[in-house]
Order: structure tokens, then sequence, then C-alpha cells
């Protein structure tokens, strides 16, 4: 089971509560020029089905659920989108994925962005070409960059969603009782910080390899691309700096909890939210448990640290992973109406009304939908600081399982456990995702 990544709830003085005010609103703001063209009875309602994990305690669910309202609100009578609800995201994707192979996939559906699995997606053949529904003004609600990801010859086969930003989030109050002043500006500073932690009973990282090792991965990624650098990700796993990130890796874990083996997310992160652990790497959707566990209090005391620099390597200081997260896509349909309809609900779901209200009330960043964010605009500090550090980054890193296959994926857990425990050496860990990336 994945993580659940929650994120920070922050409510809006005005929510728009009922179908119509939700159009009135500007819920999408996505009202097309035009109405679907000839396929099927003008007279019969369109019902698509949007499978989705942003449910039940998913930071996004209550957002959401309000933009299907609003589309749901603009097409009365016309068309309607209905929820399939699938609350744990590792389940979802495994289901996606199962559909994919069975030509069972729902109408509108994510997944998320990886060249491995992206791929099988896109050659499949089995997905909506959005190309000849893109007018001139969805176009221009998109960064173009960030679209090319969903390009495939030719056509537009997906609608890249969120920015994956995961920071190092650290506690300032247990730094200062450490004595540390600033956070680390090198791995080597981390290990002293680490070690002044420690005389203080205080754990340096919250992380465990129960699960998919979330936070641990993370942390790996940062290692890697700092030792070398922000293309490492792509050159594969035989660059030598895949063995050096987890001879690091190994050395920060004696700094973890003394459960951090086969430890959950939420036993690990635990450690931190009770305080008794200064560091985790994670996303913004943490900042509700933050708020949920201490309340402003606690959240106050946390801050945004970014990638330490490596002795000799190419990474940068003050670097941050950041890349595509969850890509949103359309089956390929026989029906001309069902395939308008599913590219109006995608245009409405990404209009910039929609994706900054997801910002605003979870914290998650769409980067692809271009929107700004106006001074009087309720934005907390802790996803104030992480678009601060994230605009003064003077590179950004890919995330190691991003960038790899679901056998790896599914590996990293057990070559972890068997790295800490002392089971694997660095060489021998790589070398089974090595063997994994070859299945």
């Amino acid at each position: 089971m994945k993580v659940k990544r929650k994120a920070s709830i922050l409510v809006l003085a005005v929510v728009c509560a009922a179908s119509l005010l939700l159009q009135a609103c500007g819920a999408g703001g996505a009202q097309s020029s035009s109405e679907p063209g000839e396929g099927g009875s003008p007279d019969k309602l369109v019902e698509l089905v949007f499978s989705t994990h942003w449910v039940g305690e998913d930071g996004k669910a209550d957002i959401v659920q309000q933009i299907v309202n609003g589309f749901n609100a603009q097409y009365e009578g016309k068309a309607k989108v209905s929820i399939d609800a699938i609350p744990d995201d590792d389940v979802y994707q495994d289901k996606m994925k199962t559909n994919l192979a069975t030509n069972s996939l729902p109408d509108i559906f994510t997944f998320y962005y990886n060249p491995v699995e992206s791929e099988r997606y896109y050659s499949s053949g089995k997905l909506l070409d959005l190309a000849p529904y893109m007018s001139d003004e969805w176009k221009g609600n998109l960064k173009e960059d960030v679209l090319a990801t969903g390009r495939f010859n030719d056509q537009i086969l997906a609608i890249p969603l969120d920015q994956m930003v995961t920071p190092i989030f650290y506690n300032k109050s247990l730094f200062e009782q450490a004595g540390i002043r600033q956070f680390p500006q090198t791995w080597d500073e981390m290990i002293d910080a680490a070690e002044a932690l420690k005389k203080n009973d205080i754990y340096a990282f919250a992380m465990g390899t129960g699960e998919n090792a979330w936070s641990a991965m993370l942390l790996y990624s940062y290692l890697v691309s700092s030792i070398g650098g922000s293309d490492v990700l792509e050159k594969g796993l035989d660059d030598p700096a895949y063995v050096q990130a987890a001879e690091m890796l190994k050395q920060l874990f004696a700094y973890s909890p003394k459960d951090a083996v086969g430890a959950t997310y939420q036993q690990y992160a635990s450690h931190y939210l009770n305080e008794k652990a200064a560091m985790i790497v994670n996303g913004p959707w943490m900042i509700s448990e933050f708020l949920e566990k201490g309340g402003e209090a606690l959240a106050a005391k946390m801050g945004v640290g970014t990638s330490p620099s490596a002795k000799d390597g190419t990474g940068k200081q003050g670097a941050l992973i950041s890349g595509i997260g969850w890509t949103m896509a359309g089956k390929k349909q026989d029906d001309a109406q069902r395939a308008e309809y599913t590219a109006k609900f995608i245009e409405f779901f990404t209009h910039p009304d929609n994706a900054k209200k997801i910002f605003l009330e979870s914290g998650e960043i769409f980067e692809s939908t271009n929107y700004q964010i106006e001074q009087d605009d309720q934005v907390d500090a802790i996803s104030q600081e992480i678009l601060s550090k994230l605009n003064a980054a003077p590179q950004t890193y890919d995330y190691f399982e991003g960038m790899t296959g679901s056998a790896v994926k599914i590996e990293f857990p057990t070559a972890l456990s068997g790295l800490v425990l002392g089971q694997f050496t660095a060489e021998q860990f790589v070398e089974m995702l090595k063997k994994a990336s070859m299945e």
C-alpha cells in the first residue's frame, strides 16, 4: 500500500456548494463555443465514468467532486460524469494497468507519468487523441513544454496535471534544540547534523523500507542526483553515482528510527509528526497531516529543505525534486458524442479556474495549466516556501521511482532492506535493481 498523499486543507472563504453556484463561480469556466457534433442521438444523455483515487481522505477529494458537479451542471441533460472511487493510489495504478491490458479502460482516468509505463499507454492505441478537440483557448490555457509529455506520434494522448515537488521537510524547533543553525548545505554537513540530533536523542530521518519505501526512495533520488547530476536518472543504472548514493543512504539509515526496516509510511511518518525525528522527504500533500496532528503550532515549526551538494558531485545545492506527476487521459471512443464529451471534461478539469482551486485547497501544484496566484489568495506559509524554493532552485531532479519501470519499484524495498541490514553491499543493491529493470 502506497503512502497516503494527503494534501493541505485550505478552506476558501467562499465555496461553490451547489451545482448552479459552481457554474456561476466559474468552476471550470470552460464553456465551449460549440456543442458535440454528429454520431449518437442528440437527445440521449451521455454518461461517462471517471476513475480516480482522489476520493475519501485524499486532500483533493472535495474539490474534485466539486469539479465533477460543475461539469454536470454545465452540461445538464446532455452529459453526466460519475466517479468510480478507488481510494488507494497503488491499487488504482495496478487496476488501470490491468484495464489497459484487458481493454476495459474507464472513459476518463489518470496515470502516473513515467517514461517506461507511459509508453505502454501511449503505444496501446486505446487512448483518445485529444488534438482534434483542442480549441485555441484550451491550448492557450496549457504550458506547451509540459503538454509535450502527453504527445505521441503527432497525437495528444494525455494532459499532464500536477507537478510533484518533494522537498526535505525539517522541524526547525528540533534543529534549534540540537544547535543546528541552518539546513545542511552539503551531505557532510548532513552527517554532522545527524550526529548532533542523535546526541539530543532525536532521529535525523523518518523513513522506512516497507510498502514502496517512499521517503527513502526520494532521499535516494536526492543522493543519486547530487552526485551524478540532474540528468543521471536518464542515463541508467550503470552510472557509478547509484552505488555511491546507496552507500550514503545506508549511512543515513543509521540515524533513522530503530523500526525503519519494514516500516510503513504511517509508522515512520508518526515519528516525524510526533517530533521524534527531525526530517522527512515528502510533498505538500503532507501539510494537512501537520495541521491534523498539531494544528498551526506544529505547522509553524516546519521548514522546507532542499538538496545538499555532494563532494565532487555535479548536482547543485538548492535543487528540488520536481517533475510531472499524474496525467489525465480518455479512452478511445467509437461514439463521436462520447469522445467529444470525454474531451470536454478533460478541458473543464484542467481549466485555470479549477487548477487554481486545486492548488489553493490542497497545495497540489497543477504545473501544466496557466493560472496566477494573487496577493489576496489564501496560500499557507509552507506552500509559499515550497514555491519560493522551487522558483529559486538552480536545478530540478527527477525521482527514482518515476524514471524506472514497475519491476524496479517492486524490487526497491526488498533490496533496500537487505542493504540496511548488511545483507547486501551497495554494489549488490544496485545489481538487484538492474536485474529487475531487465524483466
